[in-house]
């Protein structure tokens, strides 16, 4: 979608990691209900302008967004145990990509605009 902000990219992983972007990072999903400990690090996280209805889930069960503005991100899936496991389809952890609403906005100088790209469509 025109117009999403990254608030992170993979590659920036070796960057955050044990810095004091990286405690801001956990404390802003917090603040989102996100748990920290089950983000991926290897996907990335957007704010997006969602333009239809999205059936997103947090612990209360499905969230419909209407419009407003979301986070996209991508977590791994936890057993009845509650924990992490593999994904025997793929050999790669289980994960999903989900979306919530935005509740606290990132520092400003965390965004920057994904590149559209004539290619991609609009869902």
């Amino acid at each position: 979608m025109a117009g999403d902000q990254v608030v992170y990219e993979p590659d920036q992983y070796l960057e955050v990691l044990g810095t004091e972007r990286h405690e801001q990072l956990k404390t802003w999903l917090r603040a989102n209900c996100i748990d920290p400990a089950d983000v991926t690090v290897g996907a990335p996280i957007s704010i997006e302008r969602e333009t239809y209805d999205v059936t997103a889930h947090d612990s209360a069960g499905p969230v419909m967004l209407d419009g407003g503005r979301a986070i996209r991100h991508t977590v791994l899936l936890r057993n009845a145990e509650g924990r992490k496991y593999v994904d025997e389809a793929t050999g790669d952890a289980a994960q999903e990509e989900r979306v919530v609403p935005l509740v606290v906005e990132p520092p400003p100088q965390w965004r920057t605009e994904k590149e559209s790209s004539p290619c991609q469509s609009s869902p």
